[in-house]
């Protein structure tokens, strides 16, 4: 990923991979990972993993994960 601006732990995001593909899921800081939402899987399912450096953008889904607009942060 260019920017290195990246969303809050545990954020609802739509995601765009290397190949322009929109998908929707979450981003876990500790796996530094964007984990798209697609159905019953469980966490072992590798396939729906995408790490940050696989990423070329993101935008939040969910209000109330979008940060403060008066609040800065800082990474």
């Amino acid at each position: 990923m260019k920017d290195r601006n990246l969303p809050q732990d545990q954020s609802h995001v739509l995601f765009t991979d290397m190949n322009g593909i929109p998908r929707e899921g979450t981003y876990k800081k500790a796996s530094k990972a964007f984990i798209e939402a697609i159905g019953d899987e469980g966490p072992e399912d590798t396939g729906n993993i995408y790490p940050e450096e696989d990423i070329v953008s993101w935008e939040y889904l969910d209000k109330k994960d979008r940060p403060n607009p008066d609040i800065m942060v800082i990474l």
